[in-house]
Formats: structure tokens, sequence, C-alpha cells
């Protein structure tokens, strides 16, 4: 899911449709899922493969960036 994020930016031109009427809701509602499904699978305070993943490659702060940039 995030690669599609990352791709609708990679692609986007000035023409382009805003994001929120694209699938990135779809799939940012899809990482939010799978998020809370490993962490109901997981014990306190251990972090899963998607958890590590996130905040390893900073996936919150370049949302941020590429969101600020569309406004």
């Amino acid at each position: 899911h995030w690669k599609g994020i990352t791709g609708y930016y990679l692609e986007a031109t000035d023409e382009s449709i805003p994001a929120r009427q694209t699938d990135i809701p779809w799939r940012l509602k899809q990482m939010l899922d799978i998020l809370v499904y490993e962490e109901k699978q997981r014990s306190a305070g251990e972090a899963g493969p998607c958890l590590e993943y996130l905040l390893q490659h900073k996936v919150l702060e370049t949302l941020s960036t590429l969101g600020k940039a569309e406004v």
C-alpha cells in the first residue's frame, strides 16, 4: 500500500487530481488496519515488522510532507 501512495506522488503532475480523490485514503485505511491487527497479535511492548517499517522509513513524516505540499 505504501508503494502505491508514493507512486502516486512520483507520477503526479500539476494537473493531477487531489489525493483525496484517488485510492490513497483506502490505502491509508488498509495500512492502519494492518497495524491494528499486528498490534493485537503481539505481546505488550513488542513492535511488529509493519510498525518497525513505519518507524524506520519515516512513513508518517513523509505523509506529512507530501500532504503539506499538496495544500
